[in-house]
């Protein structure tokens, strides 16, 4: 008897499916409403960060159930998203008492990790609603973070490190973006002064252009004197952050400086024909490859796309096009590589591999990216376990070096919601009405009226 070939899945149910299960750990509170980030350990607030973060907080449930509410029109999505988003907004200032695996000073002022992000998914509340609380509520928080700023040498910074996380890049985006959208000048006029600090701690690098090392990578477990090149902790994201204020401001020497920083990560690319990969860390990880967000193709990217798009050269575009080959040829979805291994979420996993790839099929209406998207949002759908009636869970190691440490979280960045997301955004794409809720740094459209698929 011949195989029967599996029915083609739908993306929407998947979504949908995603959001029962997180909506079945919904916890109500004084103020609102709260979800569990681990359902297999019901006595845990809070994971990896705080529970009003993106990262494996509730602002990232917020988030998904938000774009669930607008892409269906189903109420009860936008009434979840609102009480914890009402949790949220009452809550905020505990994340200072709130202690994550990292000790940075002022890290819970990060956009993923902590303030930044969760100042911005409140803004996005109240544009969807119109309610002016949220508005109120994300102000404010902007606010405090420009209250932290500190003088460092001819500009101001945060934390202290040039990279889009855990870094004052990302604060820097939030800014541009609390700027435009509260109609509030200084708040850019911040940016600008985080920008130039950055300007400041750039490096020239003996292979081209120049470079930014984080000195914080020791909290990651990197030796001393560690460099990874790559868009979450690395000189990726800081160029992003560059040509993002050359936008806002067209001063050329954040264009040069964002230029000068492509420059150096493809002098330190692999390259196979028209394939390439950047490796992950030096001096220890110059052979291993990540696939994802964080030290990936899929976060190292939009430093190229977004510069294309400024520049409108098109040797930008054609590097964008080189990581994604490298990550079409490694083998993967159907493979675990040393870069990839058995994580599904957005950070490094393959819910933001999907979430690229269903970009660059926007971008292109390139068959090939539809198609690879098509497998990596199948393969993570394969992924789930559904054994207590609740919805689906997608169990992971989200980190490389405990391989043995598998859970499956709610969250967004390492979790369901994220999962959740890619699903969605697939959904659209194939019905040509695509429509996305993206993070500041990412230049991907944001809305397709065309199907692609």
């Amino acid at each position: 008897m011949g195989s029967i070939a599996p029915a083609r899945p739908s993306y929407f149910q998947a979504a949908e499916e995603a959001a029962r299960g997180i909506r079945s750990t919904a916890r109500p509170t004084e103020h609102g409403l709260v979800w569990l980030p681990d359902p297999d350990q019901p006595e845990r607030d809070a994971t990896i960060t705080s529970p009003v973060t993106l990262y494996s907080g509730n602002a990232g449930i917020v988030l998904f159930l938000l774009e669930l509410a607008n892409a269906t029109g189903n109420t009860d999505y936008l009434n979840e998203a609102k009480r914890g988003g009402d949790q949220i907004a009452a809550t905020w200032r505990e994340i200072e008492q709130y202690q994550g695996f990292l000790t940075l000073e002022n890290a819970f002022l990060d956009f993923q990790f902590g303030l930044s992000g969760t100042g911005w998914l409140l803004g996005q509340l109240w544009l969807a609603t119109g309610e002016t609380r949220y508005r109120d509520a994300s102000r404010e928080i902007v606010q405090y973070i420009a209250s932290k700023a500190r003088s460092a040498g001819s500009g101001v910074d945060w934390i202290g490190s040039p990279t889009i996380g855990l870094g004052d890049g990302q604060i820097i985006l939030t800014l541009l973006w609390a700027a435009e959208t509260f109609d509030e000048p200084a708040f850019r006029d911040l940016a600008i002064r985080g920008g130039r600090r950055l300007l400041e701690a750039q490096e020239p690098d003996g292979l081209g252009g120049i470079r930014w090392s984080n000195p914080f990578l020791s909290q990651f477990g990197a030796p001393e004197g560690a460099y990874a090149p790559n868009f979450e902790l690395g000189t990726a994201g800081t160029a992003f952050v560059l040509a993002r204020l050359h936008q806002e401001t067209d001063e050329k020497a954040f264009l040069d400086a964002a230029i000068a920083g492509a420059e150096h990560l493809t002098s330190i690319a692999t390259v196979e024909d028209d394939a390439a990969l950047i490796y992950y860390r030096t001096p220890d990880f110059t052979d291993l490859y990540y696939l994802g967000y964080c030290h990936g193709p899929v976060g190292t990217s939009r430093t190229f796309y977004l510069l294309s798009e400024i520049t409108g050269d098109r040797g930008y575009f054609d590097w964008v096009e080189k990581l994604a080959r490298g990550v079409m040829r490694s083998g993967v979805p159907e493979l675990q590589t040393p870069g990839l291994w058995n994580v599904v979420c957005q950070c490094c996993g393959t819910a933001g591999i999907a979430d690229f790839f269903t970009s660059l099929a926007l971008v292109t209406r390139n068959e090939d990216y539809r198609s690879f998207a098509e497998r990596v949002a199948a393969v993570t759908l394969s992924r789930e376990s559904k054994f207590d009636g609740q919805g689906p869970r997608w169990y992971q190691a989200w980190t490389r070096t405990r391989p043995d440490e598998v859970n499956a979280e709610t969250g967004y960045m390492i979790g369901a919601a994220g999962v959740g997301a890619a699903f969605l955004h697939r959904a659209l794409a194939q019905e040509g009405r695509y429509q996305a809720i993206l993070f500041p740094d990412n230049p991907y459209p944001r809305t397709q009226s065309a199907p692609i698929s």
